[in-house]
């Protein structure tokens, strides 16, 4: 060994170097935590959604429409087509609002989320037949968080 060699410890450019590694990886790690949080946050607000747009689909497919004892239709109300634009604005009754526990709401300032559905006959070929539409949004933002459709067929 040379006498300019020490061999007590680390010198001060290698530590300098150690603290810069370390505090780079430690920033990454910072970043994909704030990242995991966000994400966390929206998949949260999603699941939400989700279950809003299901609650009021199931509902609704739950409502009269069949025939009664003579063949006659029978369709709940809540069941008739509703305006082409029931999706893009609050139209009653195609329209309600949650809170944040997802309850249902009358008081549009404490709602979260709102939930509007589309009633769509099929057309003349397929009058036993009714489209459903569901979708859920967060209030001050713009898109639909969930939406899902079904096509229910009057069963006798």
């Amino acid at each position: 060994m040379s006498a300019l060699s020490s061999t007590r410890g680390f010198t001060l450019f290698e530590t300098l170097v150690a603290t810069g590694i370390l505090v780079t990886t430690l920033a990454g790690v910072a970043q994909l935590f704030v990242l995991g949080t966000q994400l966390t946050r929206q998949a949260g607000a999603s699941g939400m959604a989700l279950i809003a747009a299901q609650d009021r689909l199931e509902l609704l497919r739950a409502l009269a429409f069949t025939y009664d004892a003579s063949g006659l239709t029978v369709t709940a109300a809540a069941l008739e087509p509703s305006p082409s634009s029931s999706l893009d604005y609050d139209i009653d009754p195609y329209a309600d609002w949650l809170d944040a526990d997802g309850e249902v709401t009358d008081n549009v300032d404490d709602a979260v989320i709102s939930r509007r559905w589309r009633i769509a006959s099929l057309g003349p070929t397929t009058p036993d037949a009714i489209a459903i539409e569901v979708c859920v949004f967060r209030t001050g933002t713009a898109g639909a968080d969930a939406c899902l459709s079904t096509i229910r067929t009057r069963q006798p």
